[in-house]
This record gives C-alpha cells, structure tokens and sequence, in this order.
C-alpha cells in the first residue's frame, strides 16, 4: 500500500509540476488567429510552430525560467515575455502588433533603376539541402536557413527564387521567408511590413525553379547588407531538396535559438531586385 501511495503521489506531483501550455496568437488588428508561427525560447532549440488556426502547445518544463518567451514574425512588432510570467499567467493568448509601415512609396523610372539578379542559382541535382518529414514535429524541416547579401546601394526586392532538385510529397507545403537586416555578421531584425506566406507545389517548380512574386509589396533596403531566409511551416510525408553551392555559406537556427554559420555550402536562393543606376558624372 506505501509503495502504491508513493507511486501516486509521484505521478500527481509530475502532473502538478508540468508546464506544458497551450494558447492561440492572434493579430491585434481584427483577432484573427495566425497560423504557422513559431512560438520559441530566445536563445533555445525549444519551441513550436501555431497550427491553421493559430493554435500552439509548447513544454516549458524543464527549461530555464529566467529565459524568455518569443514570437518574431515578418509584419508584426516581436512578442517577448520571462518565462516565469508567462507560465503564471492566466491568459495564454498572444496578441502581435502589426508593424505600422512608415514606408513612402517610390515612383521607379526605367532611367534610374535596373534590373539584376543577385545570389546562388546553382541548379545542382546532387547537391542540397534535404528535408525529411513524416508529418510530424520531428526531423530538419522545422529550420530556418538564410544567406546573406551585400549591398551598397538602394534596391527593391521583386522577386525570390528558390531552385529545388527534388519535391515529392503527399500534398504542398508552405514556405515562410523573411528579409533581415544584418546585425554582427548575422541575420538581425526583420525589415518586412508583411507576413511573406506561400505554398509551394510541384506543379509550382518550373525549370527547378520556384518563383514567389512580391513586386506588389514595398520592400526597399538602402545601402545596406542584408539576409533573405527561408523556412517549411507546414508539415508533410515525403522529401524535399533545394539546391546547394558548395563552398558557400549559410545561417542555420531552429526555432530562436543562434543563427549558427556553416561555410561549407549554401542553397540556392537569388532574388532579382530593382537597382539604383550610378550616377553619369559630366565632364
């Protein structure tokens, strides 16, 4: 009977001390619910992506409570909390700002801009980055990978592309890209105004190539470096595969943990971007 009872009491007191929570993030513009956001602890490999209806559930148990909860999406001001305060909160609802877009809009003229592609176009069939998904939280798909690009002028982002040497899975899956700026020679803040949400489907892969249009938008970066990363939200059955450059690099994190350098190849994202000509200096 002691040994039951001491079993029992051991079983409630993991109950009563799991801190396994569950809430929605919503946007403070209309409630609505955001799917497919991370949900992470800053600095850690710990965290969850929100389901399509902006449900999350994340295990805070045995992580440092001096650390800090965190939500970073494209569009919207980050959410950062302790821990501590989190989990004793009665109101596991994230309410995300949106960014208020200060932006004014630039007339182009053919006579003062240009168009260039910039990046890795690297089509390599053997080459890649390889994801492996069995719809469910487990495996690679989860990171975000970014690559760096050096700029010294004033430049809109038209377009990004994203070369992919191998797509078979049960159905399509969404992609979640994010333009940084850079911060100690790794991806800093977002510079978005706007969620960068989009499905990709093998039939969306012509040439290899997967293109996602945002001429629409107004993402300008003046003279300065910058980051544009990529990231799988949504899970799936099957492979996946973006082209890579060896000898070039990448920024790798999970969730909010560091974005970790890795110099021995890259995948194959370009963007083709409007360009600020140089100015004809008369004689």
């Amino acid at each position: 009977m002691k040994i039951k009872f001491t079993l029992l009491f051991l079983s409630f007191f993991g109950i009563v001390n799991s801190q396994i929570i569950s809430g929605r993030i919503i946007s403070s513009e209309n409630n609505n619910s955001i799917p497919y956001v991370r949900i992470g602890v800053d600095g850690q490999n710990i965290g969850t992506i929100t389901d399509e209806n902006g449900n999350y559930k994340i295990d805070l148990t045995n992580v440092d409570k001096s650390k800090k909860v965190t939500v970073q999406l494209g569009g919207y001001n980050p959410f950062e909390q302790d821990i501590q305060n989190f989990i004793n909160s009665n109101n596991h609802t994230i309410v995300l700002k949106e960014k208020v877009n200060e932006i004014a809009e630039v007339k182009l003229s053919p006579k003062t801009y240009e168009n260039k592609n910039w990046g890795i176009n690297t089509k390599a069939k053997k080459v890649g980055f390889w994801y492996n998904s069995n719809d469910d939280s487990k495996g690679n798909w989860r990171e975000e990978i970014a690559i760096s690009f050096s700029n010294k002028k004033k430049v809109k982002i038209e377009k990004i592309n994203l070369n992919v040497n191998q797509f078979d899975t049960n159905k399509p899956v969404l992609l979640n890209f994010n333009i940084y700026s850079e911060d100690k020679n790794r991806p800093g803040k977002s510079i978005l105004d706007k969620v960068l949400t989009v499905e990709l489907s093998k039939d969306k892969i012509k040439d290899g190539t997967f293109t996602y249009d945002i001429s629409d938008e107004s993402i300008w970066v003046d003279n300065e470096n910058f980051f544009v990363s990529v990231q799988i939200v949504s899970g799936y059955k099957g492979k996946i595969s973006f082209s890579a450059a060896l000898l070039s690099t990448v920024y790798i994190r999970s969730y909010y943990d560091k974005w970790q350098k890795i110099p021995a190849g890259a995948p194959a994202i370009n963007i083709d971007v409007k360009i600020a000509k140089d100015k004809k200096i008369k004689a």
